[in-house]
């Protein structure tokens, strides 16, 4: 019952958030065009990122529903192009997370607290992604941080630099600020435990990237329990067609994240 309310409610938020992007004029921009046939010209890798997928002992059959859900996200994600000024959208490309749509139980994230539901296992693909797309320069449009750092010094990821999607509540949506055409690739490998993302374009990145996170500062608990986070990231470029003795680095984007303390839950 809990999980049909929780999957009625997010359908109505994922309906509002709908309409909210329709006044912003997203709905005219999603890239929605995939190529499956020839990729070849898109020979120059702009940014590429991966991470490792973690499987839980004893757990087998939650370990293949996590890499089941991931490949059917990734699937539907893969070979899409986005032109100039066009949007990604993550839950536009991604359908609604339900048994009906294919997706099966795994672990995931709710207020702070991990469960098994249907759809687990999507953060570590928009995570992978947005790595991709930050280091691709894509302009940030919409995009939330973890609530808290449940994977402490185990995280795949660095802190800053995650994003978690939720269906009706958190998306993940950039949008394609150079002149040129770009080619998504998201593959999961379940023989290497890994997921890659990584963008592709017809010419060469026209600029240098880098990307900086650190820490402001760590937040405790009184009672003890695991740290918290206030981490800001930085990102800038260095356009290479205009590089000379004066030239320096531009920031072009900025965040704060909080990453909560909080106290685990003791299994019972």
């Amino acid at each position: 019952m809990k999980n049909s309310l929780r999957s009625w409610k997010a359908y109505s938020k994922h309906l509002q958030k709908s309409s909210t992007n329709l006044l912003k004029g997203y709905a005219f921009d999603y890239a929605s065009k995939k190529n499956n046939l020839d990729i070849s010209t898109y020979k120059y890798q702009w940014s590429s990122f991966t991470t490792p997928i973690k499987k839980r002992s004893g757990l087998a059959n939650i370990n293949e529903n996590r890499i089941h859900n991931m490949q059917l996200a990734a699937d539907r994600i893969d070979r899409l192009i986005i032109q100039p000024q066009q949007i990604f959208g993550f839950w536009n490309s991604v359908p609604r997370p339900i048994e009906r749509n294919g997706f099966r139980s795994g672990p995931m994230l709710v207020k702070g607290k991990l469960i098994n539901d249907v759809g687990g296992g999507l953060c570590q693909i928009s995570t992978t992604l947005f790595n991709a797309l930050l280091w691709g320069n894509f302009e940030v449009l919409e995009r939330y941080n973890h609530s808290i750092d449940a994977h402490g010094e185990k995280r795949f990821f660095t802190l800053g630099q995650d994003a978690t999607v939720a269906y009706g509540y958190k998306d993940l949506i950039v949008r394609n600020v150079s002149n040129i055409p770009l080619l998504l690739r998201l593959q999961v490998f379940p023989e290497k435990a890994e997921v890659t993302a990584s963008i592709w374009g017809h010419e060469a990145i026209p600029f240098d990237v880098k990307v900086k996170s650190k820490i402001l500062q760590e937040l405790i608990l009184s009672d003890g329990g695991m740290s918290g986070w206030e981490v800001e990231t930085k990102r800038f470029i260095l356009n290479k067609e205009r590089v000379d003795i004066n030239s320096e680095w531009e920031s072009n984007y900025q965040n704060i994240d909080i990453y909560k303390p909080f106290i685990p839950a003791v299994a019972a």
